[in-house]
């Protein structure tokens, strides 16, 4: 069955249950601004994305937020052995994190610097070869700021997929999550329960091809 023909849900469900069988244990979660200032594991929805681009056989894929890394660590653990070579996966931040970790990932491209800066946008862009199958944002939290990247990165690179992290977090987010929801409707799914993120929250688009 096509993916565009499957409800979001159903997708979501595959793609957590395929990430539990993916090794991640090293794929860190690292420092935290919550009550433990350092986390050494991967957390929950770590599964789910490996999954997600496991199951969807996503090659191309965009990160917003890099941290210490364990989110895109755990998105290329989800990459099919032979795709490794010809995916091309991006990571953005301000900062620059967890230097001895990402040596073991060489075929992640790592940017530093703002997002929505004309310049680091160009960067990111010529990175790709083609359109990309997954925009992942977990950066600011704030509405403008997450709302522009969605705006600027779907423009330029169209992906299939984008997911946001932390939509329950605060009301900026609750806000933008409800008016992609009424955008796109069957297309955006709230999978924070599957990814079991239930407190900040988790979520899918789907993009029309």
């Amino acid at each position: 069955m096509e993916p565009y023909s499957q409800p979001l849900k159903k997708i979501c469900e595959q793609a957590m249950k395929a990430g539990k069988q993916i090794d991640l244990s090293d794929c860190l979660y690292g420092e935290t601004t919550g009550s433990c200032a350092f986390i050494n594991r991967p957390t929950n929805y770590y599964f789910f994305l490996s999954g997600f681009v496991m199951t969807q056989g996503l090659t191309h894929v965009l990160e917003i937020g890099t941290n210490c890394g364990g989110s895109i660590m755990s998105i290329s653990k989800g990459l099919h052995r032979d795709d490794i070579a010809r995916g091309q996966l991006v990571t953005v931040d301000i900062v620059r994190k967890n230097e001895e970790g990402f040596k073991k990932y060489p075929h992640i491209n790592r940017i530093q610097g703002d997002s929505l800066d004309k310049e680091v946008t160009k960067k990111v862009t010529a990175s790709f070869s083609r359109d990309i199958d997954l925009l992942y944002i977990d950066s600011l939290h704030e509405y403008e700021h997450t709302k522009e990247n969605i705006n600027i990165y779907t423009d330029k690179l169209s992906p299939s997929y984008v997911i946001l992290d932390d939509i329950r977090q605060c009301d900026d987010m609750k806000k933008l999550w409800n008016e992609l929801e009424e955008k796109f409707g069957d297309n955006a799914f709230d999978a924070s329960d599957i990814s079991m993120r239930n407190g900040a929250g988790f979520g899918i688009i789907r993009r029309p091809c």
